[in-house]
């Protein structure tokens, strides 16, 4: 299986909650940029269809992009969580391919010089490549699958949805003399301008603004070609675009003028003390930090709600959710965050992932501690029901042992043996009767007390060094439903229902991320509503 150039995996426990390096090279950059320029082709389309009693000038801007030798596309992200190495800004380079009549297609070509390689990306006749520039030489390269790139041949379907505005209502676009066009792309709304020169020259979103300039000189843009490594065969990657014009209600809806909010998300309700608690895989037991980047990342920017902030350190190697000193730790650890006396927890925001759903909730189950309304509980990625992840490790060390080519995913999945802590989390279909019916007083005390929840449906999720990996855990586990990897979201979602896939929604969240990406580690997808599970947490409460 390939990928973007990964750093070294760090992981050192299974199940994907343990601590993983970021990747130094993303792949979010190019799959944002082509995205956003999806979006503009689609701007194109959306002329031909809309019925105005004024000329569109459709033909004009067709022409005036198909003419061109190239677009430079300009983005800027307004978020901080969209940040990678420390930017909010993207250049990308679009050829627009001769020959496709009224059908725009494009080449795109992306180039991030790192401290010590850099990550080229590129487009190419409807396939993506991902390489590893050292000195002169390319010292790796790779395909980019369909699963790890944004619609965009949503451009080639009937977009009469889009419509003509007087104004963007919330946002500032400079269009002098010009006419706004406002689109739905993968779930989120922008606004472009259409010059009086039928040129499309800036565009704005909720979390994404962008400049667009039509290139005269073509020795501007970069040579770029199929990345071929030395010694290795040449790639013969996927289609990634096709010609299949499927409306997707999931990501063009129609068109109706919004008003577009602020980038960020204030607190709805009172401000409260912030306790966030891992799932399995921590070594040893540690007083709480205010900080934890290898689980949380940086979410302590993102908590407008969380008047101070906690992460919880409990050793959840050996010792299963359901052991009576997990969760007597577990409420030592509440109790000194928040409580309004006795064994209840009280008057805080408790945030549990993954295994930690199960500890948190099997404590109140089996009266450790218990929750009190002052509480608002924010369940993220939480197996629930088990999850089968553990029976394929379960199954593994019961036999052979991993398969050699697995020896690279090994930290995502477990070691052999292996250890109660992930043994106590097979799935419940499997399970033994005393381990259903705990699995059963916790779901029900997670029904009662819950607040928000949110659950991955996609092994890939954002682009990070844990993405293929999950990719592969997902694979070799075989789901019944949709997964984020390692937990299916019937586990994660059992007796909570009004999801949503909109990131500005206060409803619960069903977004496309993997199990690690819904502890925020990874930031914020920058292309679709369902790709950000930093924002959705920021607004939902």
């Amino acid at each position: 299986m390939t990928g973007p150039p990964p750093t070294p995996n760090t992981l050192t426990e299974p199940l994907a909650d343990t601590p993983m390096r970021r990747s130094r090279f993303s792949i979010k950059w190019i799959l944002s940029v082509v995205g956003v320029v999806g979006a503009v082709c689609i701007t194109v389309g959306a002329l031909y269809a809309f019925n105005a009693p004024e000329p569109n000038h459709a033909g004009e801007i067709v022409s005036q992009i198909q003419q061109s030798p190239g677009l430079r596309v300009q983005i800027q992200a307004k978020r901080s969580s969209m940040a990678f190495n420390g930017q909010t800004s993207a250049t990308v380079y679009v050829i627009p391919r001769t020959g496709s009549g009224t059908n725009l297609k494009f080449d795109a070509y992306l180039s991030q010089p790192g401290p010590d390689v850099t990550a080229n990306y590129v487009l190419l006749n409807d396939r993506a490549y991902w390489s590893t520039i050292q000195g002169n030489t390319t010292t790796d390269a790779g395909c980019l699958d369909a699963s790890q790139f944004p619609p965009v041949q949503l451009m080639q379907a009937s977009l009469a949805d889009a419509i003509v505005v007087a104004n963007a209502n919330g946002q500032t676009v400079d269009c002098p003399s010009g006419k706004l066009l406002q689109l739905q792309f993968a779930g989120e709304t922008f606004i472009f301008c259409n010059s009086e020169t039928n040129k499309l020259t800036n565009a704005v979103g909720t979390d994404l603004d962008m400049t667009i300039e039509y290139l005269t000189d073509p020795t501007l843009l970069p040579d770029f070609d199929v990345p071929q490594v030395v010694g290795k065969a040449p790639l013969n990657c996927p289609v990634v675009v096709t010609d299949t014009a499927v409306r997707s209600s999931e990501s063009l809806r129609t068109a109706t003028p919004e008003w577009f909010g602020s980038s960020s998300c204030g607190c709805k309700g009172p401000k409260k003390p912030c306790l966030f608690v891992h799932g399995v895989g921590e070594k040893s037991s540690a007083a709480p930090t205010s900080t934890f980047a290898e689980s949380w990342g940086d979410v302590q920017k993102h908590a407008p709600c969380c008047s101070s902030v906690k992460f919880a350190h409990y050793e959840s190697v050996t010792r299963a959710w359901n052991n009576p000193s997990t969760q007597v730790e577990f409420c030592d650890t509440a109790l000194k965050v928040g409580t309004s006396g006795g064994k209840t927890i009280d008057n805080m925001i408790l945030v549990t992932f993954s295994m930690g759903n199960l500890v948190a909730s099997g404590a109140v189950a089996s009266g450790k501690c218990n929750i009190g309304k002052g509480v608002t509980w924010v369940s993220i990625g939480g197996p629930m029901q088990g999850s089968k992840a553990a029976n394929l490790l379960e199954q593994k060390c019961a036999g052979n042992g991993w398969d050699i080519v697995l020896k690279g995913i090994l930290s995502l999945i477990g070691y052999c043996p292996a250890t109660p802590a992930y043994l106590n989390m097979r799935h419940q279909n499997t399970a033994n009767a005393a381990l259903v019916s705990d699995y059963q007083a916790a779901q029900r005390v997670r029904q009662q007390y819950v607040t928000k929840v949110l659950c991955g449906v996609s092994s890939f999720g954002l682009v990070s060094t844990d993405a293929i990996a999950l990719s592969v855990v997902g694979a070799l586990v075989k789901h019944d439903t949709q997964h984020d990897g390692v937990v299916d979201f019937n586990s994660c979602s059992v007796g909570v229902g009004g999801f949503q896939t909109s990131a500005s929604s206060s409803a619960n969240y069903k977004a496309s991320v993997n199990h690690l990406d819904t502890s925020f580690r990874h930031g914020d997808g920058w292309w679709g509503a369902d790709r950000k599970p930093l924002k959705w947490f920021e607004c939902a409460l």
